[in-house]
């Protein structure tokens, strides 16, 4: 029986984790955009971003919220009666009630609302000039992620091809055709190929632990290296670029947040000058019959040491308000320097992809190819052929970095124009 009451109980505990253990895994990414998504949800950095955002909206309703009011409660009596409850001997006994409110000179709680809704909106472009660089980071990563894996990719075929040599070499040494200085030559650039190679896995390896990074992954996690985008081509000139960049760059819009946000906390420095009023409404008791009496007062708080509090304000809030000014100025002569770099560097690299593409790669391949024909039939020296190879090797590589280059200038461009450019 008890055998019986265990497999049961085993039983229905398979039947409860069967949905748990065949949860079916989330589907990796297919696109570049889906990679985006991925980091737009999961990033740690953009999710605190977005909570600040709400950090600082909720401070905008008590910023404009009255001082708290005051309540009040007081007993004057003999030592040996009860509080609150004096007796017909104790004439100069009474029990008082009171309620006191501070009121701020008319405008001010307006300018303390309007302070702290710019800067909520402030720290939302604060929000979306961190997500543009995480963005591009990503990109950028991704796009020399996948410029290493295309460079493995060539030293692999070289080297395969490079050893095809080595046996037309060795071959020739054995009919007395050649020399063995041929043989070890070829090994010698396998050898080398080895080792470009491993240099390359390691920055592999280490920018797919960066990409993991950003996407909050463990940074083993397996990448897949041909990811799908599209790519806009860079037509625009440079000076439509940096008229995008003031419309449209996030870290801009904040610096004039930052400078409205003066301007208001300078007015409201100036309106500290102004007293604050308050109002004092009690009620008070007397033993005996002597009926509920009520007073109201009314207080002004008057600026006397304006000198040494309020004046001071006013410079902090004016010298706050300037350097808000010179941070808008040097944010647009950065980022306009930023985006002639960027514009320059893309322009370039893609011409020389595309002089490689058209006419430096095809060429060096038939020079090899030429020179193979006649190192086989004893015309060239086997120096020859191994020199146009890496010729070969060399411009297939430098084809490859410099399109990562082009694609990489484009997506650092994309946080500086709100253009997108890579998608």
């Amino acid at each position: 029986m008890r055998q019986a009451w265990m497999s049961l109980i085993s039983f229905l505990v398979v039947l409860v984790a069967m949905p748990a253990v065949a949860q079916v895994p989330r589907t990796p990414p297919s696109t570049l955009s889906a990679l985006v998504g991925e980091l737009d949800r999961d990033n740690p950095e953009i999710k605190a971003a977005r909570r600040d955002i709400d950090m600082r909206v909720a401070r905008i309703a008590p910023a404009g919220a009255l001082p708290d009011p005051t309540l009040s409660v007081g007993y004057m009596g003999g030592l040996l009666r009860a509080p609150f409850f004096p007796s017909a001997s104790a004439p100069g006994s009474f029990r008082q009630f009171g309620f006191s409110q501070e009121i701020p000179f008319p405008g001010k709680l307006g300018l303390k609302s309007r302070v702290a809704t710019t800067e909520a909106e402030a720290v939302r472009w604060d929000y979306e000039t961190t997500r543009r660089r995480l963005v591009a980071d990503l990109k950028t990563a991704y796009v020399e992620y996948q410029y290493l894996n295309r460079s493995l990719d060539i030293l692999e075929r070289n080297k395969e091809r490079l050893d095809q040599f080595r046996q037309i070499a060795e071959a020739r040494f054995s009919v007395g055709q050649g020399v063995q200085q041929d043989v070890l030559k070829a090994q010698v650039e396998i050898s080398l190929i080895l080792e470009r190679q491993a240099l390359f896995e390691q920055q592999r390896d280490s920018l797919r632990a960066e990409i993991n990074g950003l996407l909050f992954r463990p940074p083993d996690t397996p990448l897949n290296p041909a990811l799908t985008f599209d790519v806009t081509p860079l037509t625009a000139p440079v000076e439509d670029l940096r008229a995008l960049l003031r419309q449209n760059y996030p870290a801009l819009k904040r610096d004039e947040r930052v400078i409205d946000r003066g301007q208001q906390a300078l007015a409201l420095a100036r309106k500290e000058l102004l007293p604050d009023f308050g109002i004092n409404v009690t009620s008070q008791k007397f033993v005996g019959g002597m009926p509920w009496m009520y007073g109201v007062d009314f207080m002004v708080k008057v600026p006397l040491f304006w000198q040494r509090k309020q004046r001071p304000m006013i410079a902090e809030a004016a010298a706050a308000l300037e350097a808000g000014r010179q941070m808008r100025d040097a944010t647009v002569s950065m980022a306009s320097a930023q985006v002639t770099e960027q514009y320059l560097a893309g322009t370039t690299s893609n011409r020389l992809a595309e002089l490689y593409s058209d006419s430096v790669l095809p060429q060096a391949r038939l020079s090899l190819e030429s020179s193979l024909a006649s190192y086989q039939v004893g015309r060239v020296d086997f120096l020859s052929v191994l020199t146009n190879f890496v010729t070969v090797l060399s411009y297939e590589i430098s084809y490859e970095e410099q399109h990562a280059r082009h694609l990489q200038a484009l997506a650092r461009l994309e946080p500086l124009t709100g253009m997108s450019f890579i998608r």
